[in-house]
């Protein structure tokens, strides 16, 4: 592995890895105070900039198709219930450059539930943009807690937020440009009353995307994206009342991200989908560990670089040490492989048979894993100018116990 490349890595896992198996594990809740979305945000390094200045956040590498239809099914509610979701979402197409496709039978890219909260889910859509086609697809991608939503206006704003993340939309009161004067101690001891602990508080209010999520826009405290804000969350007693519909700023940046004739300064949109289990196998006739992701993916409007990284976990799901020269990823046991992903091509990874194969040998596997129980966290990666997205994690459902080393 290159120096540049390994001084890179390190700096991107540093603050990767201390909490990733978190990251990917929990699932973030609200309280009936504040029923926050829990749409999944982008938590990589970089974007990139392809909308004129106007207003909003997005991250463009998980924009839809320009011009897509995209069939969306609503699996639970009353037909009144599920007339209005569809009327405040197609607000949507008013302005951009794709299409919802309601459909009763058939396969669709989003998929409804609506009901009293299921499982630890409140308002939540699955991923930004194109990232719900890693879900099942017997699963649902967009989950609305109808115990909160008595009322129509409520109903319209979160319909017309989760379909925003839909479209690949993020949270404008993160913006870097937002300025927001937080009281974290205040906010801290609220949401702490309302069941919300500090790390969740962080993820949902405090983050702050890189600037270059902004679109070079300004901050847009109208956005239908803007979480409400009480006087006595921020030093300086300001506030941000509910947004009910979209603002001049989203209808300007959705036509934007979505034209009516071709995007201009076109980024990779990286697409992962039909995701399987990532498996791990002692292979004894190549002495080590072999691992096999199931994944496909591809790449629309400039290729990409992407690098696979697995990393060995123990069977406390804790990474493993290592002094590895080779297997070393920011001195944690793992591999990393990096691929030139080209446009427009579909790769099918260990569908049927295995055609894809991620190997660690067992002599580069750390003494303290043998005889021992080891699994794999498995981590996709966009680069860019030595900076790393995280696309897509997994981890194997099986474990291996490591031959005798």
């Amino acid at each position: 592995m290159k120096t540049i490349t390994k001084l890179a890595l390190v700096a991107c896992f540093f603050t990767l890895t201390t909490n990733s198996i978190a990251q990917v594990k929990t699932k973030k809740t609200a309280s009936k105070d504040f029923l926050g979305c829990s749409t999944p945000d982008p938590i990589g390094s970089f974007a990139f900039d392809t909308a004129k200045p106007t207003r909003g956040m997005a991250d463009n590498n998980f924009l839809w198709d320009n011009g897509k239809s995209i069939n969306v099914k609503i699996l639970s509610g009353s037909k009144a219930l599920k007339d209005k979701v569809k009327k405040y979402a197609s607000e949507w197409m008013k302005y951009a450059n794709i299409k919802f496709n309601f459909i009763e039978q058939g396969d669709a890219q989003i998929r409804i539930y609506m009901g009293d909260k299921k499982g630890d889910y409140g308002h939540v859509t699955m991923g930004l943009g194109v990232q719900c086609l890693r879900r099942d697809p017997n699963d649902f991608t967009m989950h609305f807690d109808t115990t909160d939503l008595v009322t129509d206006k409520s109903l319209k704003r979160t319909v017309l937020h989760e379909f925003g993340h839909a479209l690949g939309l993020i949270h404008e009161h993160m913006s870097p440009v937002s300025g927001i004067q937080w009281d974290s101690a205040a906010v801290y001891a609220r949401k702490g009353m309302m069941g919300w602990s500090k790390e969740m508080t962080n993820y949902q209010l405090f983050r702050k995307y890189n600037v270059s999520y902004t679109n070079g826009t300004q901050y847009d405290p109208k956005s239908i994206m803007h979480y409400p804000i009480s006087p006595w969350e921020t030093k300086n007693r300001y506030y941000v009342d509910w947004n009910d519909e979209l603002s001049e700023g989203d209808k300007t940046l959705i036509a934007a991200l979505y034209p009516k004739n071709e995007r201009v300064n076109k980024v990779p949109r990286v697409i992962i989908s039909n995701v399987g289990e990532t498996m791990i196998e002692n292979n004894v006739t190549k002495g080590g560990i072999s691992i096999y992701p199931s994944f496909t993916i591809n790449c629309a409007d400039k290729p990409a670089d992407i690098y696979y990284v697995s990393f060995l976990l123990d069977e406390n799901e804790q990474f493993i040490p290592t002094q590895s020269n080779t297997y070393n990823v920011n001195n944690f046991a793992g591999c990393v492989k990096s691929i030139k992903l080209p446009m427009n091509k579909s790769e099918v990874l260990n569908k049927g048979k295995k055609n894809f194969e991620i190997f660690i040998p067992a002599s580069e596997l750390p003494s303290s894993v043998s005889g021992k129980k080891v699994k794999i966290l498995f981590r996709i990666f966009l680069v860019q100018d030595n900076e790393f997205k995280p696309l897509f994690d997994s981890f194997s459902n099986n474990s291996v116990i490591v031959n005798k080393l």
